[in-house]
């Protein structure tokens, strides 16, 4: 079978995309990446058979597919994370050296950055955001105006989604952060001529809202528009792609009344539940569509669980979800960037199997580039890799990464191979105690060295026991950062400079 190369211009420094089809084409008819906000790994029963709490619409997606049990965030934060996803590279080589996009922040992919869904779009898929952006927007300001949530909302919001490979996009970008109002496309389809007030207990910020604006009503609204971009692409011919970019288990913590108290527990627990009944409304849609059969389907999540679950009520009420890893979102702890990741693809990938290779979602990018069968050029995706050959069941003769590496919130290297993992920090590197701070003052060494089989909840550093494994991955880090890359192919540069107090070597002497 002859397979027709088709060349497809891409804004990539002016290089092209060879996207390689076969007739028929051996790739799904469909993709649907479903990205949950703050939900470690133990949030799935599945993973987690002692949580306390099933989730048995994820328990079903992996008895369908495969579990990956050693998946990590690019960072324990959340715009880190999805632009890793969504360019292959990690955030730490952009502008965004620690820390999420701000409020009414600039976009933080660049206009020439390769993109998934350039990817997708470039091999005929239909594509849709809808959820969750929180990568930036240049948001058009009022003449004369200094605040900065003066917004000009008649405007088109530019730099968001369809700018980046999106045929359409819909949500609310930030579910806790103004604008509280709907997005489609580049569009705010309702003004926000009222205000939401701040409610710091449940994470939601005061700023311009739509009279009436229900954070309850947010996640259903979401899934109905997913139900009904699969309903419109059932009756059409060309493949899709759907990222549902999650707003749950995500501050603002409002489970619906059909969920509230429905755990016996807690508001948190209640909305956990109605996240996984979310995903399971987005697979009872491609099963009663006809789709499942020809759709790869990926669960996974941007980071840990947040403290806001409020841990020591969830454990009082028999949920544990900080049982298996240390830290939470935010950490270079564990908690805060192991994480779900499931894949289902019907005929390719083994019901009901594990792999615990080491993987990352900046590998998304690689994966499914290859599933549709496009070539990536080699100044894109520079840290992905496909996880192809694992899905369709294949021994591998090497490790698919050197190394796996983690960012904090405070801007913190975490590396990890094989069973050790280094800590390039003396605290959590985020949120949970001891922060680096708190660590300092207790005098902990500034370099934290875990074998992960041995001690998976990382209690014992062995830093000063095995120097030789810290200055390996020291290396290794220190010719991912320089070379601008983690993955075979020529050197690139990062956005600015990766600052030196951030990392693990002693700036080098005029």
């Amino acid at each position: 079978m002859i397979a027709r190369l088709a060349l497809v211009p891409t804004l990539l420094l002016g290089t092209t995309l060879a996207v390689a089809r076969e007739e028929p084409a051996p790739r799904p008819r469909g993709v649907v990446l479903i990205l949950a906000d703050d939900m470690g790994s133990d949030s799935v029963s599945a993973l987690h058979p002692t949580s306390g709490l099933a989730t048995p619409s994820l328990d079903k997606l992996a008895a369908q597919g495969m579990c990956f049990t050693d998946a990590h965030s690019g960072s324990g934060v959340c715009s880190p994370t999805r632009y890793g996803l969504l360019t292959g590279r990690y955030a730490w080589r952009t502008r965004l050296k620690q820390g999420i996009v701000a409020k009414w922040g600039p976009p933080l992919i660049d206009d020439e950055e390769l993109t998934l869904a350039e990817v997708m779009q470039a091999a005929d898929y239909v594509t849709a955001c809808i959820g969750k952006w929180h990568l930036g927007w240049n948001w058009p300001r009022l003449a004369g105006a200094t605040a900065e949530d003066a917004i000009d909302y008649s405007r088109p919001v530019t730099g968001g989604p369809t700018e980046h490979g999106f045929d359409t996009y819909f949500g609310d970008d930030v579910p806790n952060w103004p604008p509280y109002t709907w997005i489609e496309n580049d569009r705010v389809l309702v003004a926000p001529t009222g205000r939401m007030e701040a409610d710091s207990a449940n994470g939601v910020s005061a700023g311009p809202a739509v009279p009436g604006w229900k954070l309850e009503a947010v996640l259903p609204t979401l899934v109905d528009r997913c139900e009904a971009f699969l309903a419109e692409r059932a009756e059409a011919e060309e493949p899709f792609f759907l990222f549902f970019s999650m707003t749950s288990p995500h501050t603002p913590i409002n489970p619906t009344k059909e969920f509230r108290g429905k755990s016996g527990v807690s508001a948190y627990a209640d909305f956990l539940l109605e996240t996984d009944w979310a995903v399971g409304r987005v697979l009872a849609t491609l099963d009663r569509l006809d789709l499942a059969d020809d759709t790869l389907v990926i669960f996974t999540a941007d980071n840990g669980t947040s403290p806001k679950a409020r841990f020591t009520e969830l454990e009082a009420g028999g949920i544990l979800l900080r049982e298996t890893w240390r830290g939470h979102k935010a950490d270079a702890f564990e908690g805060g960037h192991r994480v779900p990741f499931i894949v289902r693809w019907p005929g390719v990938v083994e019901a009901g199997a594990r792999c615990s290779e080491i993987i990352s979602l900046v590998d998304c990018t690689a994966t499914l580039a290859e599933v549709v069968g496009a070539t990536l050029p080699p100044d894109a995706a520079v840290d992905s890799v496909s996880l192809l050959p694992l899905l369709r069941g294949e021994t591998l003769k090497a490790p698919l990464h050197e190394a796996v590496v983690s960012h904090s919130s405070g801007g913190r290297f975490a590396v990890h191979r094989g069973q050790y993992k280094a800590i390039f920090c003396p605290g959590s590197g985020g949120w949970s105690a001891p922060n680096d701070k708190q660590a300092r003052a207790r005098g902990l060494p500034e370099v934290q060295l875990y074998n992960l089989e041995r001690d998976p909840r990382e209690s014992k550093n062995l830093c000063a026991e095995q120097p030789e494994v810290v200055e390996e991955l020291r290396g290794i880090l220190r010719r991912f950062v320089e070379r601008g890359r983690s993955t075979p192919g020529p050197s690139q540069s990062n956005d600015g400079p990766v600052h030196w107090r951030q990392l693990p070597w002693p700036k080098p002497g005029p």
